[in-house]
């Protein structure tokens, strides 16, 4: 995309455009492995949107926890 130049600018595609590219790039590789694999995603029947909602809820929550526990140690720090 086009960007007006500024100073302290860093080199290279904005946010935005790496998103937009990085999602592109993982619908292309769910379509190939859709071609290249159908005779085999049997072995995928495991994955259910359950299953990526625990996973993701989990992670969530780990994170949390530690950006929660980060922040405490930095107020604390900072106090003394």
């Amino acid at each position: 995309m086009f960007r007006i130049k500024q100073k302290n600018v860093s080199e290279g595609p904005c946010f935005t455009c790496r998103l937009i590219r990085s999602f592109i790039m993982a619908t292309v590789m769910l379509i190939v492995l859709g071609l290249v694999a159908s005779d085999r995603l049997h072995l995928l029947t495991f994955i259910s949107t359950d299953l990526i909602a625990a996973i993701i809820l989990v992670l969530g929550l780990i994170i949390f926890l530690i950006k929660l526990w980060q922040w405490k140690t930095d107020k604390i720090e900072k106090k003394m």
